[in-house]
């Protein structure tokens, strides 16, 4: 087998574990539905890595086996380990012209930001209130876990381990970026945090109310991860669907938090 084809089925046995993560532990909640009908502290609310250990180390399990597959069928050496590594470490030469681009970006980014807070927030969130119902908050539990848990540094660790396996550097270096924006998003979002202090729409008492540090919103941590991670990809990967499909996910992440009233559209 060619590895252009080992990278193909290591991409599709991924995306397959990502799913699987999704929905965990819905599988193993309709299988004893089906079958067993017996008490196993698990329901389809539970998420990976937050509230059922026990039930998520038959997961881990899965994806050690995955993990094992990609190592055993890659075709690396010592000397292609140092070429991949060299090529990770390019995500962090950034260009003069790129940090200026980065600047423009975040003042546009800001102008859109008091835009919509100033217009749009009240607006939409009294509109998100009416599509509280059953089916709409399957969809956005399902679309939260894009954002948060253990999906992103699940998808860290495949780009960088079926990157070395597979003597693909872009793939490395599409990990490596990934890492370095979602650490950095992530600090940048818990500082924004505890400066604005902005209340919950689900706890809004009145337009534009503001709680405590711990109580805030601004920015989506669910959201700036995703758009981290969807970003490098969006720059650096050179397949069209594969950058049409992060983004559409990204978006789907900031939208539900929305609708879900624990963020502002701001």
């Amino acid at each position: 087998m060619s590895i252009d084809a080992k990278r193909r089925y290591a991409g599709a046995g991924f995306v397959v574990l990502l799913l699987l993560s999704t929905f965990w532990p819905s599988p193993i909640v309709s299988s004893n539905r089906l079958w067993l009908e017996r008490s196993i502290g698990v329901d389809e609310l539970s998420f990976l890595g937050r509230e059922a250990p026990s039930w998520d180390v038959v997961f881990w399990c899965i994806a050690g086996i995955f993990a094992l597959f990609v190592v055993q069928s890659g075709e690396f050496s010592k000397r292609d380990l140092r070429a991949l590594v060299a090529a990770g470490t390019t995500a962090f030469r950034p260009a003069v012209r790129r940090r200026y681009g980065a600047l423009i970006a975040l003042a546009a980014g800001a102008l859109v930001v008091a835009a919509v807070w100033m217009f749009a927030d009240e607006r939409v969130i009294a509109a998100a209130e009416t599509l509280r119902v059953d089916r709409v908050e399957s969809v956005i539990r399902i679309l939260n876990r894009f954002g948060g848990g253990m999906n992103p540094p699940m998808i860290v660790i495949f780009f960088v381990v079926a990157g070395i396996a597979y003597r693909h550097p872009l793939w490395v270096r599409i990990g490596v970026s990934m890492a370095v924006a979602g650490l950095i998003a992530g600090l940048s979002a818990h500082a924004l945090k505890a400066l604005v202090g902005r209340t919950r729409p689900e706890l809004w008492v009145g337009a534009f109310h503001f709680a405590r540090g711990d109580d805030s919103s601004f920015p989506s941590g669910h959201t700036v991860g995703a758009f981290a991670l969807a970003s490098v990809l969006l720059f650096l990967a050179r397949s069209v669907p594969l950058k049409v499909v992060a983004i559409v996910l990204a978006s789907a992440v900031g939208i539900s938090r929305v609708i879900s009233m624990r963020h502002w559209p701001s």
